[in-house]
Order: C-alpha cells, then sequence, then structure tokens
C-alpha cells in the first residue's frame, strides 16, 4: 500500500506566526524541526498500519524546508519548485492508495492560524465553481483525479470543521487551536506527534477508498486579488479573463491544469513583490 503525504507549515503545532513560515528566519529553523517532527510521525503511522511505501513532498514556501538527513529512512522525499501538481506533485506519476495532509491550514477568508491559499500576499480569494476553497479542497481534487482518495488531515481547529464536512471519511489530527490569526493553543510536541501517528496508523487501517471529491469538471475557477496589479498581470495569460479590477477568472475541465495556473499567478506575484 503506497501513501503520499502532502506538508504544510502553517498547521504545524508550535507554529503560530509568520516568522516561523519564512525561510531565512531564525524563527524558521525552529518551525522546520517542528515540521519534520509531525512528517516523520505520519511516516512511522503509516508505516505501522502496514504501508509499503510513502512519499513525502515538501510543500511550503520554497519546498524545501525539511532537511532529507531528519526525515525517516524507509521514505522518499520530493522537494523544490516549480512541480506541475505543486503540493501533491508526483501522484501523476504512479499510483496512490491514500493521501496525508499533514501542516494544513484554513483557506484566504476563512478563521484559522495563518490562513491563506496558495499566496498570502497576492490571493485575497480563490473560489473554485462558485465555492470558497482551501488548500486541502484545491489539492484534495487534484489528488482525486489520480484516484487518491484523502485519508488523513493535520492542523487547527478550524481546519478540523472544514474537513469534517466536506471529508468526512478523512482521519483528522487536530494538533492545535486558533486563538487568533497568529496565535494558537497547542499541544505539546510530542503529543501532536503521538496524535498524528496513531490517526496515520487508522487511515491505512480502515483504507477507505469510498471519498470523491467535492468537486466536479469543468471547474470555474474565480481569484480575487489583493492589488488590482495582479488581476492586470494574470489577465495576460491566454484564456484568463478578468472579471473587474481585482478578480479573474479561468475555465479548465482538469484540476491538475487550475494547479498550474495557480503557481504561475503565484511566481507572476511575488515578481512585484
Amino acid at each position: 500500500m503506497k501513501i503520499f503525504i502532502s506538508a504544510d507549515i502553517e498547521g504545524i503545532a508550535g507554529v503560530v506566526s509568520p516568522e516561523q513560515c519564512s525561510p531565512g528566519h531564525r524563527e524558521h529553523e525552529l518551525a522546520r524541526a517542528l515540521m519534520e517532527q509531525e512528517v516523520n510521525a505520519a511516516i512511522a503511522g503509516a508505516f505501522d498500519g502496514g504501508a509499503s511505501e510513502v512519499v513525502v513532498a515538501d510543500s511550503h514556501a520554497s519546498m524545501t524546508n525539511l532537511r532529507a538527513a531528519q526525515i525517516d529512512a524507509r521514505a522518499r522525499l520530493v522537494q523544490s519548485k516549480p512541480r506541475p501538481l505543486s503540493m501533491v506533485d508526483g501522484l501523476e506519476r504512479h499510483h496512490y492508495d491514500g493521501a496525508f495532509f499533514i501542516g494544513f491550514h484554513s483557506g484566504a477568508g476563512q478563521a484559522g492560524v495563518l490562513a491563506h491559499t496558495i499566496n498570502g500576499r497576492a490571493f485575497y480569494q480563490l473560489k473554485i465553481n462558485g465555492e470558497a476553497m482551501a488548500e486541502a479542497d484545491i489539492y484534495a481534487a487534484a489528488a482525486a483525479e489520480h484516484n487518491t482518495p484523502l485519508w488523513l488531515v493535520s492542523g487547527d481547529d478550524q481546519l478540523q470543521t472544514w474537513v469534517q464536512q466536506y471529508y468526512p471519511t478523512a482521519h483528522y489530527a487536530c494538533v492545535k487551536r486558533m486563538i487568533s490569526s497568529t496565535a494558537a493553543d497547542s499541544l505539546s510536541p510530542q503529543t501532536a506527534q503521538a496524535l498524528i501517528r496513531e490517526q496515520a496508523r487508522l487511515a491505512v487501517i480502515e483504507a477507505n477508498s469510498s471519498q470523491t471529491s467535492r468537486l466536479s469538471a469543468p471547474y470555474c475557477l474565480e481569484l480575487a486579488t489583493s492589488r488590482p496589479v495582479f488581476a492586470d498581470l494574470f489577465s495576460l495569460v491566454p484564456g484568463v479573463k478578468m472579471l473587474d479590477a481585482r478578480t479573474v477568472s479561468f475555465t479548465s475541465d482538469s484540476m491538475g491544469e487550475l494547479v498550474s495556473l495557480l503557481s504561475v499567478f503565484s511566481y507572476m506575484a511575488s515578481s512585484q513583490n
């Protein structure tokens, strides 16, 4: 049984500030170690449950947060960018039985610790088919295109409510509770890791394949940007339409195509900072 793990940092226990999520900042060094420990807990739990193979995709910022020497030697590690499927790149090349999203967070415009969707500086709100999207939704839909159901998510209590609503068969490890967008009541690292390991073990044992994506093709993206210049830039991409001074749209039958487009948008926006 093969498990694919996408690892972010904002939903890790003990991570509460933008500085902790910023590579190069001294606080990031502490946060990446916590991220590595929760990823290792998920890997261990997957193997406890009977997994035969685990692949981890480093999926935050530059996607070079996880230090290979610190990761469970039984797993393979996907790192750096750009990657065609971004946070779930690799699912299109091999079959996986289930996906784990570790350290995830709420979406832009939603309550949650360090909530955003893909690019917090440029993407004010992201909707697909009229529904607000968190990263978990986008990448769960991309995984579903490759017949990989979402089996486990970890993060805060706000994302837990979201996941329970839209992905009721997925396991959840709640490692912290939101106080504000940059404050939380976190479990100790040891307790958080034990919880993730157990939920990962149970997720593999249950091997629930009944889950389907909350989205269906065609996928109509509506992206409200934080600044009009971003909408101006994004509308230069063929097929992207400008709806108003700050909002663009794009329609595709492929979630993978939307993921790649959003990555391009994020790169374009970063060039303006």
